[in-house]
């Protein structure tokens, strides 16, 4: 028999494209009587057999699901304009629909964005289904939320590694192990349902879930009410009822989770989601999303902190078996601070605790590779510290008859160093790896700099201190003692008046200059206060920096009862030393901890920014300028806090390896959290500076009941872009008559009037700077792009076809409008001109859940996405194309593309926006008007005086108007 396998394709063709008859026969025996009538089957009659008896035509797609799942398919065959489901898949449905019940389109390309690309460039793969099923699968992907690929490996016997989810549907099962639904919950409470699919033709429990349209008869597990999410979301009935979403379920799903819609009416996972722990589940991967995470809790968060400091006593005792196995170790093999050159003299002193010694000098080695001149003070030790020598190598060992206390003994040591650094190191502290590096190339870095600490974790993994605070009365507070080391407050650079002495890194020649450490504290406590004090009074700074860190036992060389004996009495030594000092430090307060963190500094601001978003240059869309203001801020030496209007949704490693070292970045909190935020650090800032206006008009409410904690910070009020132009511009675009939307001048005026709170207005441009003061507004100020050139080098011959950078943050941004007239419109109609190397390239951000899939594809068009380093794209590429069609503001993109050297075609909107010189520094072209957009780039495409022309004097407005010097001129002309 002679079977057509699909029309006109062949085996090796899609999976689910094809009628696979011997699968048919086996699932459907009465068919076998049918199929061996003839030699030959038509594939059209298969079609038709499958639409009249509802016969699936492969594993691979579910028939009686796919017609029950859309009405809309329904209706088509009903009227014969398709004579089964899967004929119309294949015809039309494969672009968006689901053809099995364990498989979303929609999930698939959102959790995998590469697979959005290569539908997009490659042409190879006909859907996200079609590349699940021939690479995803294999690949261990999920195509669904109900189907966990490495979770079935576990329920077989090994043959379902090469491809679990073809596994599957080749060999039933009643598998069903997924976080969104609850089996035995399910059976328990519906038991009608188990002897339905008993009896049934239903694979599965999960089978007859997916399958049903329940219309609210059925949850998924106790966590979901269907009927509760439908009726308190009234936009859902009518997409459930044309078939967008089988339930309501499936919307919360898709949408519902990341929008933090409530679940059922006990279950508010917008607050759950605010939590830090939750974040840090979010962020590690730990979970995959807010409603699995509040599933597995049942909305329980652990008071980490808490279960921790009720640990201490526990891990204590762990870390002295650690160092007791430590200690064993090194009897067998040597620890080697042989250096004919060391970078770094370290001190410790001494007394017994051989263990928690042979601990301390493991980790200093392991720490860094450099050069360690090794000192060792022994002050009377009468342990096994007596024979230290016999453990290591290249140690400089000095021996105390008695126990002389610590500051002697560092004093003593301290004249032996060789290394032009000193670092002052506890014999119960590990210092961690890099911190060494890290504190040197800051010495060496900065003359400023004196002494460097960093963070102390106690062994049960909370704060000892991130640098700590001297009050005017004279006592000492440990920054954060307690807090988690990853807050926000522990993880940027900053001056503080002291750090511990456990772990305390400063210049040789500065420590002998200033006599050491006060002999008058012998034994021990507030030398090293004494000694940063005295750091300050010689002109030099300390300086907290988290990249140096020490893991600390607390009170290993004595006991708290003693020390504190001894901190009583120094205290009183140390406040008749520094009366001048004294009289300028805060009062203790709960409130005043943050104010007091940081010693003030002439002529440095503490300025709180405020945006949407942490800004990422990658994200466009105004937040690279907002970058650009904050790392200049930091770079002319100004205190700067970054606090997010909504949490961000990437890794915090992310964040910092964006911002320079000595920038807070709140990413822990957001707008919800701002007034406790303002309460806690009342006093503390100079500046507030909020970008976008939606922003002030947010803030308004807030700013009225926290004036009095900040009555004398400059509030800034930086507009970004005059958001008004943008929304009427697309109105225009959209067709719609003049009166059905307000008037540009209304927009304009609602827009405004929020900024009467501001101290100070900045425009990013001349242009938005005079519509502001033609509404009343006087002195406001214009702070543009900063632009550092780096025109790429390739020659105008070897360059060719045209590059799009631009952030799609959704499919409404102007960025997204612009890419889809572009290749939709405009590239149509150059194909056909340009020389046939001439491509064209599509690069930016994307949103969440945005993708190209949807775009034309042809082979002279490359979807690109997000890429770490634009350099490569910008030196290929002839022209910067930019046909925006509606946009506010100055479009950084163009800054962007002039300073990489790269001449630019854009519409008429944006060269309005930047006031270049058309002709001269860019090239104009009417705003949709593909037309025109064709003719300027044809024209100008092969032109290599016009295209050198226009790099050499775009480039010199970058150097002269746009530079980071005139950029800090600014900015510093708005603060004053």
């Amino acid at each position: 028999m002679n079977m057509i396998l699909s029309d006109g394709a062949t085996e090796s063709g899609s999976r689910w494209d094809h009628i696979d008859l011997a699968w048919v026969m086996q699932s459907y025996p009465e068919t076998r009587e049918f199929f061996i009538q003839g030699d030959t089957i038509a594939f059209a009659d298969l079609l038709l057999l499958a639409g009249r008896c509802g016969y699936s035509p492969n594993p691979y797609f579910d028939e009686i699901y796919y017609v029950r799942r859309y009405p809309d398919v329904r209706q088509a065959i009903a009227d014969g304009t398709y004579v089964s489901g899967f004929d119309h898949y294949r015809s039309a449905g494969y672009r968006d629909r689901n053809p099995h019940w364990l498989f979303s389109e929609e999930y698939y390309l959102a959790r995998n964005p590469d697979v959005g690309k290569s539908l997009a460039n490659d042409g190879v793969f006909r859907n996200g289904y079609d590349h699940y099923l021939r690479c995803g699968d294999g690949e261990f992907r999920s195509g669904s939320w109900f189907f966990d690929p490495l979770e079935y490996i576990k329920s077989t016997t090994g043959e379902a590694a090469g491809a679990p989810f073809s596994h599957y549907l080749t060999h039933p099962s009643g598998y069903s192990n997924s976080p969104y639904f609850d089996t035995d919950w399910f059976i328990r409470t519906y038991p009608d349902v188990l002897e339905e699919v008993r009896h049934g033709d239903w694979k599965s429990i999960l089978h007859q879930y997916l399958g049903t349209r329940n219309e609210g008869r059925y949850d998924p597990s106790r966590f979901f009410s269907e009927r509760f999410y439908v009726e308190s979301n009234p936009d859902l009935s009518g997409a459930i009822a044309s078939g967008r979403f089988i339930s309501g379920y499936e919307h919360f799903l898709l949408y519902g989770i990341h929008e933090r819609r409530r679940p059922s009416p006990d279950i508010d996972l917008e607050r759950f989601y605010h939590h830090p722990y939750v974040q840090k589940l979010l962020l590690n991967g730990r979970v995959p999303d807010v409603f699995v995470a509040w599933c597995r809790s049942e909305g329980e968060i652990p008071d980490v902190e808490a279960a921790l400091e009720d640990k201490e006593k526990m891990t204590k005792l762990a870390f002295e078996k650690k160092s007791a196995a430590l200690a064993i170790t090194v009897a067998r093999r040597k620890l080697d601070f042989s250096a004919a050159l060391p970078d770094i003299s370290v001190i410790l002193v001494l007394h017994n605790n051989f263990d928690m010694t042979m601990n301390a000098l493991t980790a200093l080695r392991a720490s860094h590779a450099g050069g360690i001149d090794l000192i060792l003070a022994d002050s009377g030790s009468h342990d096994e510290t007596r024979r230290i020598g016999h453990y290591i190598d290249g140690a400089n060992i000095l021996r105390f008859d008695g126990n002389v206390g610590f500051v002697r003994a560092c004093n003593v040591a301290a004249g032996h160093a060789k290394a032009p650094f000193l670092l002052f190191l506890n014999n119960d502290a590990e210092v961690q790896p890099g911190s060494i590096a890290a504190a040197i190339e800051r010495l060496r870095r900065d003359p400023k700099v004196g002494v460097v600490g960093g963070k102390l974790i106690r062994t049960n993994g909370l704060l000892q201190e991130g640098g700590s605070i001297i009050y005017r009365d004279g006592s000492v507070d440990g920054y954060l003692r307690g807090r988690s080391p990853d807050v926000p407050e522990a993880n940027f650079v900053r001056r503080v008046d002291f750090c511990s002495g456990a772990c305390l890194f400063t210049r040789t020649e500065l420590f002998r200059q200033l006599g050491g450490f006060d002999e008058a504290y012998i034994p021990a406590y507030y030398e090293e206060t004494d000694y940063c004090v005295r750091v300050w009074k010689s002109g030099q700074e300390v300086i907290y920096d988290p990249a140096v860190t020490a893991i600390h036992y607390e009170y290993g060389t004595s006991d708290l009862a003693s020390g504190a004996g001894y901190i009583n009495r120094n205290r009183l030594i140390f406040n008749s030393r520094h009366p001048d000092f004294l009289s300028h430090k805060l009062v203790k307060s709960k409130l005043g901890l943050n104010a007091a963190r940081s010693p003030a500094k002439a002529g440095v601001r503490r300025i709180l920014f405020i945006e949407d978003r942490i800004p990422l240059k990658s994200y466009g869309s105004g937040f690279s300028r907002s970058h650009d203001i904050v790392e200049t801020l930091a770079s002319m030496g100004h205190d700067v806090t970054v606090f997010p209007i909504f949490k961000p949704v990437v890794s915090i490693n992310q964040l910092y390896a964006a911002f320079p070292e000595n920038v807070e970045i709140i990413w822990d909190r957001e707008l919800g959290d701002l007034e406790s935020f303002l309460h806690q650090r009342a006093g503390l800032y100079d500046v507030i500076w909020i970008c976008r206006t939606q922003n002030v008009r947010r803030l308004v409410p807030v700013i009225e009941r926290t004036a009095h904690f900040m009555p004398q910070a400059m509030l800034i009020a930086d507009t970004e872009a005059v958001s008004a132009i943008r929304e009427e511009q697309h109105d225009r675009l959209l067709g719609l008559p003049e009166d059905q939307f307000p008037s540009l001048a209304e927009r304009l005026r609602a827009e405004f009037e929020c900024l009467l709170i501001a101290t100070k207005i900045v425009a990013v441009s001349p242009h938005d700077a005079t519509v502001l003061t033609e509404h009343g507004f006087t002195g406001v100020s214009v702070l543009g792009h900063v632009q550092t050139p780096r025109r790429t080098p390739r020659p105008w011959v070897e360059r060719s076809g045209l590059l799009f950078v631009g952030a799609m943050h959704d499919y409404n941004s102007p960025n997204y409008d612009s890419v889809a007239w572009l290749v939709t419109t405009l590239w149509p109609m150059l194909e056909n001109v340009l020389p046939g190397d001439a491509t064209l390239t599509i690069a930016g951000y994307l949103g969440p859940g945005v993708s190209f899939s949807a775009l034309p594809r042809s082979p002279r068009v490359s979807y690109i996405g997000e890429v770490d380093d634009l350099t490569p794209l910008y030196n290929r590429a002839r022209f910067f194309i930019a046909p925006t069609r509606y946009a506010a503001g100055i479009p950084y993109k163009l800054y962007e593309a002039a300073a990489y050297g790269l001449p630019i075609i854009a519409s008429d909107i944006l060269c309005r926006q930047t006031g270049w010189k058309v002709g001269d520094e860019i090239l104009e072209a009417r705003a949709g008007d593909a037309e025109d957009f064709g003719r300027v780039v044809v024209d100008a495409y092969d032109e290599e005086n016009l295209w050198s022309a226009l790099q050499g004097n775009a480039l010199a407005r970058i150097v002269t108007k746009d530079n980071v010097q005139c950029y800090a001129q600014e900015l510093s002309s708005i603060l004053s």
